[in-house]
C-alpha cells in the first residue's frame, strides 16, 4: 500500500538529521556531483529536496555566475536555508513557474516518492528542466542490508531511536525523538517510508533518456549503496 510521507514526519526528520551521521559523508557525495557538473554547461540549477542548503552553499562556491535555487517539503528546513541567505521555497514542484538548465536531488530524495508521486514528479520535472536531471537513489543493498536495524543517537538535549525494516521494495523507519523541555522530555514519534527504484523505472520515463549511471560506495561497504543517474531531457 502506498503511503506518502507527511509534513510532520519530514519536519521530525529535519530536526534530527544532524544526529544521523549523514553530513560526515556529504562532501564525498557532493564531489561526485561536481565531477559531473564540471562537464556540463548550465546557467541555472534547481536543487530539489535542498534541506537546510548545504549543497547549495557548496554550489555557490564553485559556480558563482549561475542562478542557484532550491525546494524542500519541510518548512523547518526551508526556514534554516533562508536564514543562510539562500533562495529556496517550500512549494511543490508542480507550482514552480521558472525553468532551469539542470535540476539535482541529493541523498536519495527520489526514494521518498510513492510510485504515483514518482510518475507525477517526472511529468512535472519536464516542465521545469531544460537539459539534465542529476540525482542519486539507494540501491537495494543500501536499503535492505545497510540501513535495516536499530539506531540510537543523542546529544545534550535530544535522544533519538530509529527502527527500520525492508520488505518487497519498501523501507520503513520509525523515528522516536525525546527533546529536553526544561526538566522534562517531549516525545515525538513518526514514520518515514522509502521505495526502491532501479534503472528499469528510469528507462521507461516519458520525456527523458538515461545518459549515464554511476554506482558508488558512499559508506565504504562491499557493494554500492547508491547509484547516481544523469537523465537528459528529450
Amino acid at each position: 500500500m502506498e503511503s506518502s510521507n507527511s509534513t510532520d514526519a519530514l519536519n521530525l526528520y529535519a530536526k534530527v538529521e544532524d544526529l544521523l551521521g549523514i553530513k560526515e559523508y556529504a562532501p564525498k557525495l557532493y564531489n561526485y556531483y561536481f565531477d559531473i557538473l564540471n562537464n556540463l554547461e548550465f546557467n541555472s540549477l534547481l536543487d530539489i529536496g535542498c534541506g537546510s542548503g548545504d549543497f547549495l552553499i557548496e554550489l555557490q562556491k564553485r559556480y558563482k555566475k549561475a542562478k542557484l535555487e532550491g525546494l524542500d517539503k519541510s518548512s523547518y528546513m526551508v526556514k534554516l536555508a533562508k536564514s543562510r541567505g539562500l533562495s529556496v521555497d517550500n512549494i511543490e514542484l508542480n507550482l514552480v513557474t521558472k525553468s532551469y538548465d539542470i535540476a539535482t536531488a541529493t541523498f536519495d530524495m527520489i526514494n521518498y516518492l510513492t510510485p504515483n508521486e514518482f510518475i507525477n514528479f517526472f511529468e512535472d520535472l519536464t516542465k521545469v528542466v531544460k537539459k539534465y536531471f542529476i540525482f542519486d537513489v539507494n540501491t537495494e543493498f543500501g536499503l535492505s542490508d545497510l540501513a535495516v536495524g536499530n539506531f540510537i543517537a543523542q546529544d545534550e538535549n535530544r535522544f533519538l531511536s530509529i527502527e527500520s525494516f525492508y520488505e518487497g521494495g519498501v523501507y520503513d523507519s520509525i523515528f522516536t525523538l525525546f527533546e529536553r523541555d526544561n526538566n522534562c522530555y517531549k516525545k515525538s514519534t513518526n514514520s518515514i517510508r522509502q521505495y526502491y527504484y532501479n534503472e528499469s523505472f528510469f528507462n521507461l520515463l516519458g520525456g527523458w533518456k538515461l545518459k549515464e549511471k554511476l554506482p558508488i560506495k558512499l559508506y565504504d561497504m562491499e557493494m554500492p549503496d547508491k547509484v547516481i543517474y544523469i537523465l537528459q531531457k528529450e
